[in-house]
């Protein structure tokens, strides 16, 4: 790592980590029984009407996290739940008033909070700021794949995957520790000649090969 980019990264995460601290700073005053997780969610709903699904999507977690964090906001009165008349496996979430209104005033703080951290920058100075920003955020776009949590058996065959989550009930998970499978751990996709079995390949050159109903239990994003 040069020292440009070891410079940015350092100052990315400093901004981050400062930023992130005023917010929660600005929630305990303002809204305390929000978590930051949940508030972003509550800010990825937004005016939308989303199935669970999208909403997932949107936001880049799993189906598995993205349905507790909206059953707690449920239980908190900031998120309403209806369930589709035409396909009734899909629920559509949306905020309710209480919703709209920690929305209102997390997007108030972020006007107040940038107006103030920018008052005394010149126009040219911040022209340049977001043109060079905007080129970092298209390149980070571009990468989006990379860390999007798929089923492990939705990447091809010869993908290296990291571990995000393992799902299914204690005796799956069970069954995965005791292979030596967590999270984090890395995993190569191998082909199979049967299509009810799914092959892996730890980092130790050992095959594990699964039923394809089980393999399904993991969650991974690349890990190239």
């Amino acid at each position: 790592m040069n020292e440009n980019i070891k410079k940015v990264n350092e100052v990315l995460e400093d901004f981050y980590k400062l930023f992130f601290k005023t917010e929660d700073m600005a929630l305990k005053r303002g809204i305390k029984c929000l978590t930051h997780t949940e508030l972003h969610l509550i800010e990825a709903i937004g005016q939308d009407s989303l199935t669970m699904n999208e909403l997932a999507e949107r936001i880049g977690i799993t189906m598995g996290t993205a349905t507790v964090a909206v059953s707690k906001l449920t239980e908190k009165g900031f998120i309403a739940r209806v369930r589709s008349n035409s396909d009734r496996r899909k629920v559509f979430v949306s905020l309710t008033p209480k919703g709209a209104k920690a929305l209102a005033y997390h997007n108030n703080y972020h006007k107040m909070i940038m107006s103030t951290l920018t008052e005394d920058i010149a126009d040219k100075d911040l022209t340049h700021f977001i043109e060079v920003f905007e080129v970092i955020l298209n390149a980070l776009r571009g990468k989006t794949d990379y860390f999007k949590p798929l089923l492990i058996t939705e990447f091809p065959i010869g993908t290296k995957v990291s571990v995000v989550e393992i799902k299914g009930t204690p005796i799956v998970q069970n069954f995965f520790a005791s292979h030596g499978i967590e999270n984090f751990t890395v995993l190569e996709i191998m082909e199979s000649n049967n299509k009810d079995n799914f092959i892996l390949k730890k980092t130790d050159g050992d095959l594990l090969v699964l039923d394809i109903l089980d393999a399904k239990n993991l969650i991974g994003i690349k890990n190239e």
